[in-house]
């Protein structure tokens, strides 16, 4: 079809007139998204008119528009290939090979086209210039031109190996960027990005950079989708949405890294694992009865009993609210376990309480075994039941310091607390709720993600206990995934503070500890009340077993694993001694 011209007058649009500074003068973002969302039909060549080839003509008359370039492009071509004939701008009917330089020339696409010979010549070829496909680009100062053929090349946007047509700036030869990044929206729901795979509330925005001095303020938050680092993505285009401190890779948006596709098995719910009997983490009230069924199964029910840890018999009673809230700091914790009472629990506490002696425990902690066989830890010798270990000691599963009762390896001065005696082979924890997490015995944990995902710390030693996906490289330490209770509960809070495992939607501002009154880095666990917008570190409640000043006899040191800030929990144990923290199962 030979193309003719237009038969009204045409005005120029220029659809970015502050570029190469767009994205720094407008200071409502929305107008700038709104800007770049802009796309029509070109009436000649039947491609996109978009944002980025910036000018347009526009018919005032009638609904006609024109790239810019294609009204520039010679209706007539004289060429010194075919000087027999004139060649006239024909829009291609089926596919076709340029006569010059043997090109694929698609159909519709634009093309010189001599009648009585029947050749083509592209356009490239007939004005030697490059056509429409010149853009001017956000992230670049210079116009960007195309390669005119696929080449295989490492992409600037997203730092990673495509092979297509990319745009360059060859005017400072600093810009190298895939077709398939160059057009990237502005805006995206990531779940339209990732195929409904991930979900978030706000749409996310495209930014060109990522200072590490930014992921450094931010607590070098880690993709929502691949769960890898931004090092060394500083100069590399993200999606972020910054009030709720969202951020994935580029590649990652569009699951187009091999990190993103290996992301999608780690959401997507095992078919087969059965978690029948599988303890459920963290406790509440509805689980923590369970806890205890799957460790001990018979109960003991005698309402006066002599235990050898203590030298005054206890008494049984069943823990109220309010009997929790009236005991002193060494009362609200059992003296075996260390565990916060929790209310509507069975205790034996001291028959002279009221005279003083505020020895407590669980009920099913006056059932622990005397000895434990074949413990996976320490399989060779038998671990003897230590009730008066009357010293602090670190475990030598969870690497946490503790003066409750210990199982102890005479032979090997081994020392492990009640709540490792008992791990169990797997678990399922909210903060991977799609696999069974099977504790270390079972697998091997991989030198690249050796941390904890909740608390952020490493682990101390190759052997040190903790939980586990192999097939996702998820870690938790056995004392972050067992001993953090579902919600707390603040004296002055009315409403319960819940484990948070990322950082909150809609958040605004950074965050603040309530009782330290330190930053808070919300890529770790923390408790957040949703109504109060309030926080605190899991180290920073002290009844949180992650954080325990107030065992009997006093200890020398916070319960506190050692990786984790020591000023920050000593400022929080000085202010908590008048901001008593009780623990909830609501």
């Amino acid at each position: 079809m030979v193309v003719i011209q237009h038969e009204h007058p045409l005005t120029l649009i220029d659809l970015n007139p502050k570029y190469p500074y767009d994205e720094q003068v407008y200071d409502d973002e929305k107008d700038l998204i709104n800007n770049q969302a802009f796309q029509c039909l070109c009436d000649r060549c039947d491609e996109e008119i978009t944002y980025y080839h910036r000018y347009y003509y526009k018919c005032d008359q009638c609904d006609y528009s024109l790239h810019k370039s294609c009204s520039e492009l010679p209706t007539t071509l004289k060429h010194a290939s075919h000087l027999a004939h004139t060649l006239f701008l024909f829009q291609n009917e089926s596919q076709q090979k340029c006569h010059v330089c043997k090109c694929t020339i698609l159909d519709e696409q634009l093309c010189y086209y001599c009648s009585p010979c029947m050749l083509n010549i592209c356009l490239a070829c007939g004005t030697n210039k490059v056509h429409h496909h010149i853009i001017y680009h956000p992230s670049h100062k210079h116009p960007l031109v195309p390669t005119s053929r696929s080449i295989l090349a490492v992409c600037d946007a997203c730092g990673e190996k495509h092979e297509g047509v990319f745009y360059q700036c060859f005017t400072c030869f600093l810009s190298f960027i895939h077709e398939d990044c160059v057009f990237c929206p502005k805006r995206l729901l990531i779940q339209h990005g990732t195929f409904d795979k991930f979900f978030h509330t706000h749409p996310l925005i495209l930014t060109y950079v990522f200072p590490e001095v930014d992921q450094q303020v931010k607590f070098y938050p880690k993709c929502r989708v691949c769960d890898k680092s931004f090092t060394g993505y500083e100069n590399l285009w993200i999606y972020k949405c910054e009030k709720c401190r969202y951020y994935t890779h580029l590649e990652c948006a569009y699951l187009r890294s091999n990190t993103s596709q290996q992301a999608v098995s780690r959401i997507t719910p095992e078919r087969h694992e059965d978690d029948h009997g599988v303890l459920h983490l963290p406790l509440s009230e509805q689980n923590y009865v369970k806890a205890i069924d799957l460790l001990f199964k018979e109960r003991n029910y005698e309402r006066s009993i002599t235990h050898n840890s203590h030298h005054h018999p206890l008494t049984l009673v069943d823990a109220q609210c309010n009997d929790i809230t009236t005991m002193n700091k060494n009362d609200a914790l059992c003296n075996a376990c260390l565990v916060p009472i929790v209310k509507n629990t069975m205790l034996y506490k001291c028959k002279f309480n009221d005279e003083g002696c505020n020895f407590v425990l669980h009920e099913w902690c006056t059932r622990l075994p005397g000895e434990l066989k074949d413990y996976k830890g320490h399989p060779h010798h038998t671990l003897l039941l230590l009730p008066k270990a009357g010293h602090e000691f670190i475990c030598d599963a969870c690497k946490c310091y503790g003066n409750g009762f210990a199982y102890s390896c005479v032979q090997c001065n081994y020392k492990i607390d009640v709540w490792c005696a008992f791990i169990p082979d797997k678990i399922k924890h909210k903060s991977h709720p799609n696999h069974l997490l099977s504790s270390n015995h079972e697998y091997y944990r991989s030198s690249e993600d050796n941390y904890c995902r909740m608390c952020l710390s490493g682990f101390t030693a190759d052997n040190e206990i903790s939980f586990g996906c192999k097939r996702c490289e998820f870690h938790l330490h056995a004392g972050c995934a067992l001993l953090l209770p579902e919600t707390i509960r603040h004296k002055y809070d009315k409403h319960p503070m819940s484990l948070a495992y990322s950082p909150i939607e809609n958040h605004e501002g950074d965050y603040f500890c309530e009782v330290c009154e330190e930053e808070l880095n919300p890529n770790a666990c923390f408790y957040h009340c949703h109504e109060c917008v309030q926080s605190i570190h899991t180290t920073c409640a002290p009844l949180a077993p992650q954080s325990k000043p107030y065992l009997y006899g006093g200890l020398k040191h916070n319960i506190t694993r050692p990786s984790v800030n020591i000023s920050i929990a000593q400022k929080a144990e000085e202010i908590a001694q008048s901001m008593v923290l009780k623990v909830s199962t609501v």
